[in-house]
This record gives C-alpha cells, structure tokens and sequence, in this order.
C-alpha cells in the first residue's frame, strides 16, 4: 500500500527535478503533478516526468490565474461575452483548451465555480464567472464539456463554495457560520449533468462542522451521499495557510481519513518525503485509513484513463 501512496498526490515537481527527487517518485508511485509559470520556462519543462507515466495538471482559469503564458481572458471578462457573444465565449475556452494541449496536460484545476462578480474580496476576484447562480452552471458545463471533447480532465472549485468569504484561504483558514443553499445548487446541478472531479477548499462552515472541510468526513459523506457525487474529491493545496491547523503530518492523515482522494501539495517534495516516512506506520497500521486507500487508489485508477 505504502508504494503506491504517491499516486494519490499531484504535487508540484522542482525545476528542475533532480535525481533524489525522481528517485522519491519512483520509490513511491508519483505519477500525477501541477505544473506552475517556472515550468513553462525555456528548457524547464520537467519532460522527464512523463517516464513515470507522469500526468501532468495546472490550474490555468484564465486571467491572472494562469500558468502557461499568453494572453487569456479572465474569466469574469469572458462571461460577459456571453449575451451577445456566445461564440467568443466558447472561442475563449478553446483558447485555454488548446494551450493545455500544447504540453499535453491532461487536467485542468478549473473552472472555478464559487458565486462572485467583481466586489468579490481579492484572492477571488475576476476568477469566477458570476454571482449568478444559473449563469455559472451554464458556463461550467461549456468550460466543462470543451476540455472533454478534446480529451481533457476538469475540475470544479472549491467546494462547498466561497461566497461570502473574506479571508484567503492562501493564508489563513476563513469561517462561515452558515450553509449557501446557492452554492450547493451550483456544484449539485453540474456533478448531476457533468463528469468533472471536485476539489474542497479549506474552509469551516460553523453550523455544519467545525472542523475545516479538507478534514471533514461529515462533508464529503455529504457529496457521496446527499450530491450522489461517485468521483475523484481532491483537496486543495496542502501548503496554504488555511490548512496550517494541524502539523502537516495530521493533515496528511486527516485528509485521507475524512475520504479525500488525491491531495494537492505544492510545497518542498523533501518536506512530504519526510511526512510520509513519519507516518508510515500509520498509514500501514490503521484499518480506516487502509480501507479508504484502497478505495481511492480503485476510483482514481479508473478516473485517469484516456
């Protein structure tokens, strides 16, 4: 079990990769990485990575959240395309679609589905495509199927939704007393018409859990059970401020055990290698853990085919 570990990662790979890191990869069966701006460098493309069956994703929204350069809409700008120009909204997704292409990427971290329009708080702000509820869902499934034609896996973000929310996650874990019945529609109607993944975000909604949805088992029993959502559920990056609850070894146990799928880490690969040595015994040891491994490492062995 524990040589498989790393294909329940995407991690971000140093630029460029280095031999003990490669060697790390291999030992424990990563194969899934997130690529950033200093990888689409001149000669910094870890190609190399590929040799492992390497899979590589980038969250490329549109707007200042992009990795492979060029110059692409965000998408608030693209989604006011839409009433009069619906072609030039769908030119714009094609547009993103064919730059993954380019490197081969096989996964999109988009499109990003939160309710918000241009007052949302910074961290947030022009990466959504609206405040409006049924406006969102009909973009996504565009966003969504586009990337699909042409053989590229998606993934809607950050469930169970940021409206609302003030504080970057990116730095510290934002509070929410409450449920947003909206937000929930949004990520309920595009997994019922839509294959996409999901990814959690690092957020506590008070009335619902107190512990931070990337840890909550009580939220994602609510995507299987109540969303009826059977997919691959992927945290969100690890190393952000708003995961720093725990030391970053429970974090790594809390996220399998709440039923997460695939964590997303893109800090230090030593800083992981040395996590998941510390924690071994427990991964090996525990019948919850080892069970919910065993499911994940089945779900996302037949999500990664194309």
């Amino acid at each position: 079990m524990f040589k498989k570990i790393g294909s329940l990662f995407l991690i971000k790979p140093g630029s460029p990769v280095s031999s003990e890191e490669l060697e790390f990869y291999e030992d424990l069966g990563f194969n899934k990485f997130i690529l950033f701006k200093e990888h689409f460098l001149e000669d910094a493309f870890p190609e190399k990575l590929r040799d492992l069956g390497g899979i590589f994703a980038v969250d490329q929204e549109g707007g200042r959240v992009c990795r492979i350069p060029g110059n692409f809409l965000s998408p608030l700008e693209a989604a006011k395309l839409w009433s009069e120009k619906k072609e030039e909204f769908r030119t714009w997704v094609n547009t993103i679609v064919k730059a993954l292409l380019k490197y081969r990427i096989k996964l999109n971290l988009a499109p990003c589905v939160d309710l918000a329009d241009e007052t949302a708080p910074e961290f947030l702000r022009t990466r959504t495509f609206s405040k409006t509820k049924d406006l969102v869902i009909r973009l996504a499934k565009v966003f969504i199927k586009t990337h699909r034609e042409k053989g590229i896996l998606t993934c809607i973000k950050h469930f169970p939704g940021l409206k609302g929310v003030s504080i970057d996650p990116h730095v510290k874990l934002p509070k929410k007393k409450s449920v947003d019945k909206e937000s929930l529609e949004v990520f309920s109607k595009i997994l019922e018409e839509e294959e996409t993944f999901v990814m959690t975000t690092h957020l506590v909604v008070e009335e619902f859990d107190p512990l931070p949805v990337t840890f909550s088992e009580k939220w994602i029993r609510f995507l299987r059970e109540k969303l009826s959502y059977q997919g691959v559920i992927f945290t969100d990056d690890l190393d952000m401020g708003g995961a720093k609850v725990f030391e970053f070894e429970e974090c790594i146990l809390r996220a399998f055990a709440s039923g997460h799928d695939v964590l997303i880490f893109c800090g230090n690969w030593e800083r992981l290698c040395e996590a998941l040595f510390e924690i071994k015994k427990e991964l090996e040891s525990s019948r919850v853990l080892r069970k919910n491994l065993e499911i994940s490492l089945e779900r996302v062995a037949k999500s990664f085919v194309f």
